[in-house]
């Protein structure tokens, strides 16, 4: 006779969690308070590429605002880049590197900056800090200035063995002009993936 275990099914969900949540991230030169708020930011950015993921469809006015017109190969290559972003942060560990304002890129207003051939690190500068936080935000800031999320996204996407995305364009206005002229190009564009996901989110809460 079948005995029932508890066993397995708490098994299950804690495999089922393991895949739900960013992998374990590494920290260097971050005060604590700086690690908490880029904890939130991994985890706001799993979320919005979790909704990403099941919203990439001709009726959705959020993908026709950063990737253009509906087109089918577009579309399946935005998916596949969706895809790659998930599960990159999804089974990838990542050292997120803190750094002073003007080492390395971090000059001007400068948020973020990653080396495309090496996924793991992603050096953030301190206007990052000054963003707002995805799940707390209002359409308004995030249409101003992005959020901490959203940039984690984008800066993922430059990597070569992820998305390979260039900066074609910044910022919402001129971005969203760029998906009508010139589409193929916002599919290969950095903010482009980060307002999709950014929008999608937003939307789905």
């Amino acid at each position: 006779m079948f005995k029932p275990s508890l066993t397995a099914p708490l098994l299950f969900l804690a495999l089922l969690a393991s895949f739900a949540t960013p992998a374990y991230a590494d920290y260097r030169q971050c005060s604590p308070q700086q690690k908490s708020d880029i904890e939130k930011a991994r985890f706001n950015a799993f979320d919005a590429l979790s909704a990403a993921t099941v919203q990439i469809t001709p009726q959705n006015g959020a993908y026709r605002t950063w990737f253009g017109r509906w087109d089918a190969v577009r579309a399946k290559f935005v998916r596949s880049t969706i895809s790659a972003l998930k599960n990159h942060i999804r089974t990838s560990k990542i050292t997120y590197v803190c750094e002073r304002r003007g080492s390395g890129s971090c000059d001007g207003g400068t948020y973020a900056f990653v080396y495309p051939s090496d996924s793991g690190t992603i050096y953030l500068c301190p206007p990052y800090f000054d963003l707002p936080t995805l799940s707390d935000a209002t359409f308004l800031e995030v249409f101003n200035s992005g959020t901490r999320g959203g940039t984690i996204i984008h800066e993922m996407s430059h990597y070569d063995n992820v998305g390979g995305t260039n900066d074609n364009c910044y910022n919402r206005d001129v971005c969203s002009d760029f998906a009508r002229t010139s589409p193929n190009r916002a599919a290969h564009n950095a903010d482009s993936f980060q307002y999709f996901a950014e929008d999608t989110y937003l939307k789905a809460r």
